[in-house]
């Protein structure tokens, strides 16, 4: 059941972040979504080649070291990295700098993503289907 609640926070997630670039295209620049695919494309590579094992990374880093407030720190920790996947995106494709407006929308997709997996892994905590951390005291059960 992990695995699937895993999956389907994936989906959701990579969803919240396309949602969030286009929210952003909108409300800034008044503008539609015209290159869908490239947007699809990018964020994806972004997202599952770089964000996801992140945020994997850094939920596993916080069931880890911390017992309490797991609530904040989870999504906290995954919008820390928001910059990191829209980076690979500028220098893979060139041309793009960190401050230009098309960087600002992969931002915004990284930071609603990293708040819907980091709230979505609470949930899954929350309804104990499994974690990526194994405490001491459950590794013998």
């Amino acid at each position: 059941m992990f695995k699937f609640a895993m999956f389907l926070l994936g989906a959701v997630s990579y969803s919240a972040g396309f949602l969030g670039y286009v929210y952003r295209l909108h409300a800034a620049y008044n503008q539609p979504l015209h290159d869908v695919g490239y947007t699809i494309f990018t964020s994806l590579f972004g997202f599952l080649v770089v964000a996801c094992p992140l945020y994997i990374g850094l939920v596993y880093l916080v069931d880890k070291k911390f017992k309490s407030l797991k609530w904040l720190l989870y999504p906290l920790a995954c919008v820390a990295i928001f910059f990191i996947p829209t980076l690979l995106a500028l220098l893979l494709w060139g041309g793009g700098h960190p401050f230009s407006s098309e960087a600002q929308l992969f931002y915004f997709f990284y930071l609603f993503s990293g708040i819907t997996f980091g709230l979505g892994y609470w949930f899954i905590q929350k309804m104990n289907l499994g974690s990526f951390y194994k405490h001491r005291s459950d590794q013998y059960e």
